[in-house]
């Protein structure tokens, strides 16, 4: 009895003050013609009590996968890698075109709208997430991103 107890103290207290990450709406954007890269946008939700870090990506249909930061210096709009992207506790971070994004780079095969797309997400504290993302024409995203 007194193990048990143990126990449920011990998951009861892991319980409480972590993240809960949950992905929402992912998306890939169809690439143009051509380039070998495309870009992945979703909604990352973390409705835990302490923050927790996107920190990398993969998927097998590119050869890597980035962390991105658009930003805007001089009137020009510059992508920034970033090494780590906090989700703030009972917040939520939009990764899109202009903001957070992920950046899928080297793609081994083209890839259209109604494929989709599975990606690996790393998180600091919840570890590995895997999505299955839609693959999307560029004029139709925004529409996909705020359902």
């Amino acid at each position: 009895m007194r193990k048990l107890l143990t126990l449920i103290v011990v998951f009861v207290a892991l319980s409480f003050g972590a993240p809960k990450i949950v992905v929402k709406h992912p998306w890939v954007m169809e690439p143009p013609p051509g380039p070998n890269t495309t870009m992945m946008g979703m909604i990352i939700v973390n409705e835990g009590d302490e923050p927790d870090y996107l920190i990398g990506a993969k998927t097998d249909i590119a050869q890597r996968v980035e962390l991105h930061k658009t930003v805007i210096e001089n009137d020009v709009a510059k992508m920034v890698p970033q090494e780590r992207i906090e989700i703030p506790p009972k917040g939520k971070v939009e990764f899109k075109h202009h903001g957070y994004h992920v950046m899928i780079i080297g793609l081994k095969k083209r890839i259209k709208e109604g494929d989709k797309v599975k990606v690996e997400l790393i998180f600091e504290k919840s570890g590995k997430i895997t999505v299955e993302a839609p693959v999307v024409k560029k004029h139709r995203m925004k529409h996909h991103m705020h359902h």
